[in-house]
């Protein structure tokens, strides 16, 4: 009996080292670390709850996304015709608006101030505003038609139709604005020239190259005007070169505005039509002209004279 006891003992021992073995194996297990990478794996869950959410699906999160709820509005999305700002960078349609011009005469041309802001213009509107009346087809940008004192191109300078009285006895050349265009004049003083001759607003030089083929007298006359009355004629504010027998190269653009006429002397003047010994020539002159017959100086031993006179038409 006693042997049996002690056998069950033994054997009870054994079996109780062995099961507090096993618990030690367990405890190494969370040495080991098993627990903590359950709770890592709670951590990553953690991590997932603090993701900005993307609510219509568009690959842009909410907190970057200026219409979270509208899958075809995000950062970088195309921009389309509706008012609104489909790429979020504050723009509505940005990239496909243009200005819009209302083209009442149909000339291709809107008028200045009508345009409009649209991506979607009326099918009568036009790319293009500067038309200074768009109540009449042939006045634009680009227009070759000329009226007496109307602005036709739209360039903001009106077209005048200048008429020009030029006399010199005995002979001259005339030119406006370039001496490269010098013109013949008309050898028969007693009749002068009669032109018309198309200008813009703005500043001009009328210049003219006369001479006497007897080296006696160089005097010249003239007179220009335009529709509203306006005149300019002869008389001691047009300016003379001193020096008529300098080289052409020493009055390089004597015929243009800008010409520095410093050391041109003013015209003087002889008297008006009527005056001897010219009588009542030229002919071709308007009647009752206030044109005065001027010249360089007198007694005159050359045959040639250069005068200018810069005028502004309005």
């Amino acid at each position: 009996m006693r042997s049996l006891l002690l056998c069950l003992l033994l054997l009870t021992g054994c079996y109780t080292t062995s099961f507090e073995f096993d618990d030690d194996d367990a405890g190494d297990d969370d040495d080991f670390g098993d627990d903590d990478d359950a709770a890592d794996d709670d951590d990553s869950a953690g991590d997932d709850d603090d993701a900005v959410p993307d609510t219509d699906g568009d690959g842009s999160p909410d907190d970057e996304d200026c219409a979270p709820t509208d899958p075809t509005v995000y950062p970088g999305a195309p921009e389309i015709c509706d008012g609104l700002d489909q790429d979020c960078d504050g723009v509505a349609d940005d990239g496909l608006t243009g200005l819009w011009f209302v083209d009442a005469d149909l000339d291709g041309w809107g008028a200045v101030g009508s345009g409009v802001e649209s991506c979607d213009p009326d099918p009568a509107w036009v790319g293009q505003g500067q038309d200074c009346d768009d109540t009449n087809a042939e006045i634009h940008p680009g227009s070759t038609l000329q009226v007496d004192g109307q602005d036709s191109d739209c360039d903001g300078r009106l077209d005048w139709l200048v008429d020009i009285y030029i006399s010199v006895d005995d002979d001259f050349e005339w030119c406006i604005d370039d001496e490269a265009t010098l013109t013949p004049g008309n050898s028969n003083w007693q009749l002068g020239i009669a032109v018309q001759q198309w200008l813009p607003s703005g500043a001009h030089v009328i210049g003219i190259r006369g001479w006497d083929t007897g080296q006696v007298i160089t005097a010249g006359i003239a007179h220009l005007e335009i529709s509203t009355g306006q005149q300019w004629l002869s008389d001691q504010t047009w300016r003379w070169d001193p020096n008529p027998t300098a080289p052409e190269g020493s009055r390089v653009g004597w015929c243009g505005v800008g010409f520095d006429d410093s050391t041109w002397q003013a015209a003087n003047e002889i008297g008006p039509i009527g005056t001897s010994p010219w009588g009542n020539a030229p002919s071709s002159f308007p009647a009752g002209s206030g044109a005065l017959w001027i010249w360089d100086t007198y007694p005159v031993n050359l045959n040639t004279q250069f005068l200018r006179k810069e005028i502004t038409l309005p």
